[in-house]
């Protein structure tokens, strides 16, 4: 072959093999019993519709959502998810609420004008945290007071052994 394609021509029907391929009946013994499903029982009745939006529901949402309270919040009160609520809202053309009151930036606690005591004084994640500020010892991170806190003078050695 020379890297072309080949057409080969089909095996006539006379030269295939004949396949025989066994029936298997399961007894009656094996077989087993269907059931009809219960929703496709002739005699079943339609399932009730259950309404998601009740008008009490459709207040309640309004109510809340005039007192400012989060979409999750009222799906909570009401039952339903907080995308069902953002939904409803649309759809029912609640006023879009606006937040206009930025947050107060957070003060940079790294905010020197020239050397400052680091001495950390709160907890990092309160809004009252910084350093102390003060002037620092000469080759050390810390104020006179500070220092003393944070280094131990090491004990003299005694000769008497």
């Amino acid at each position: 072959m020379d890297g072309a394609w080949t057409l080969l021509e089909p095996i006539p029907e006379t030269q295939l093999p004949e396949l025989q391929i066994p029936q298997i009946e399961p007894s009656e013994s094996e077989a087993p019993e269907l059931q009809p499903l219960e929703s496709e029982a002739p005699e079943s009745q339609p399932a009730e519709i259950v309404e998601t939006w009740t008008p009490e529901r459709i207040e309640a949402l309004t109510r809340l959502w005039e007192e400012g309270v989060t979409t999750a919040e009222i799906g909570r009160r009401i039952g339903v998810t907080k995308n069902a609520v953002i939904g409803k809202v649309h759809r029912i053309g609640l006023t879009p609420r606006v937040i206009t009151q930025k947050p107060p930036p957070r003060r940079n606690v790294f905010d020197f004008t020239g050397p400052a005591c680091m001495w950390p004084i709160g907890h990092p994640g309160e809004d009252d945290f910084h350093f102390c500020g003060e002037h620092p010892v000469a080759g050390k991170p810390y104020c006179d007071h500070h220092a003393a806190v944070a280094y131990i003078k090491p004990k003299e050695k005694s000769e008497a052994a």
